[in-house]
């Protein structure tokens, strides 16, 4: 593994020296902002990034067409994964902030490249995540074996502000699609049977769910079909729910609970409900405090240290819980100005100004700091590896 000069000549000579291509393409990526499961011309733009500083590229990767991963020193028992997102949002493009952090991830592996002569032991990849906003990419690369043989894998997300201790709730998504039977609502409506009625009712019951779930779950709804006309009695409605919860075992009964409440509401109002899933569900993702503490030396390190009062993330969903039954996963937050909310059009338009551009590199040296240490400390390595194990069994 790296020595101290190294270690110091990557974040003070190497990142910098990596800037400007960098940054480059984070800016074309905030400019052109494709979809999940779509980044065509992103993905391939970043292959090519990180074929041209000769690393090997296996693209696609996994059966996912805008999945990939660089290997660094193939062969080294020790193995680390950089996580690179590239995703945007409807509408609203890089909202999230995934060129910034998918970026991040590539510089670190660049960087590393550069002195791939002195990692001895040490296996480094870069794996590319495509649709982390909907369709799950990491949950897909886990079933399909990608994270199961490494000792921890770690991406930056873009926030408003440093934050060492993210948590993300497991979620379920699931359509309810009620069919009834039509009948003119004032001559015979006897004879009809009311979809909306049913979906009325279903949200009715799991109003009252609420107050016997934990205090930490969520679960809402909307109704994306509900009749076509005032005098007929609707025959098809449906409903669109997501539930949450911290723990994936905690989400599954409440999950199992909502469903039974639209087969009662179907029941009731003697409708039938189709229940189908409605995009990739994720597990929780909470780091045990080995990890917090690990990644808030990791901030001092490099001269970004956490105020006392950095406080927590704790509310949304990632397919980052998906890589924690394979492995280590480390996912903070980078901050990139103060009063800043992800998922907005202002946050996408601070993909390419300087603060952020800042950030990148910042990442990147976060992600290098953590590595050394993890890969030069083989006690801490093994107490992060239990500490995480045993908390997911618990």
């Amino acid at each position: 593994m790296w020595n101290e000069e190294i270690r110091k000549k990557l974040r003070n000579e190497i990142l910098l020296e990596l800037e400007k291509e960098v940054w480059s393409l984070n800016d074309d990526m905030a400019a052109h902002p494709e979809l999940g499961s779509h980044e065509f011309e992103s993905s391939r733009k970043i292959v090519e990034l990180i074929r041209a500083h000769g690393i090997e590229v296996e693209y696609p990767y996994c059966g996912l067409e805008t999945a990939f991963r660089a290997v660094i020193n193939p062969g080294g028992k020790k193995k680390a994964a950089f996580l690179a997102e590239y995703d945007a949002l409807p509408e609203i493009g890089h909202g999230c902030g995934h060129c910034a952090s998918g970026m991040a991830s590539v510089m670190a592996a660049l960087a590393v490249q550069q002195v791939s002569d002195s990692l001895g032991d040490v296996e480094i990849d870069v794996i590319g995540t495509p649709d982390e906003e909907l369709g799950g990419g990491k949950v897909l690369l886990q079933k399909a074996g990608a994270f199961d043989n490494y000792d921890f894998a770690a991406m930056v997300h873009m926030n408003a502000t440093d934050i060492a201790e993210v948590r993300f709730s497991a979620i379920d998504g699931m359509q309810f699609i009620f069919h009834g039977t039509p009948a003119h609502a004032a001559a015979c409506p006897e004879k009809g049977r009311n979809a909306l009625n049913a979906t009325r009712l279903l949200f009715d019951s799991t109003d009252m769910m609420r107050q016997h779930v934990i205090k930490d779950a969520i679960i809402s709804g909307y109704i994306a079909e509900g009749g076509k006309a005032s005098n007929i009695v609707p025959d098809l409605a449906q409903a669109n729910f997501v539930t949450r919860a911290p723990r994936r075992d905690q989400l599954n009964d409440i999950t199992a609970w909502v469903k039974d409440c639209a087969r009662a509401a179907a029941m009731a109002t003697r409708t039938e409900v189709e229940i189908l899933p409605d995009g990739v569900d994720y597990d929780g993702f909470l780091p045990v405090k080995s990890e917090i503490k690990l990644l808030e030396e990791c901030f001092a390190a490099i001269g970004r240290p956490l105020p006392e009062d950095a406080g927590v993330l704790n509310g949304g969903s990632s397919d980052i819980g998906n890589v924690t039954p394979s492995c280590v996963a480390f996912h903070p937050m980078m901050g990139i100005g103060q009063g800043l909310v992800a998922h907005t059009r202002e946050f996408a338009a601070a993909m390419t100004c300087d603060v952020t551009h800042k950030a990148i590199t910042d990442s990147a040296a976060l992600l290098l700091e953590l590595t050394w240490r993890l890969f030069t400390d083989d006690a801490l390595l093994e107490k992060i590896k239990k500490d995480h194990f045993d908390a997911l069994k618990a």
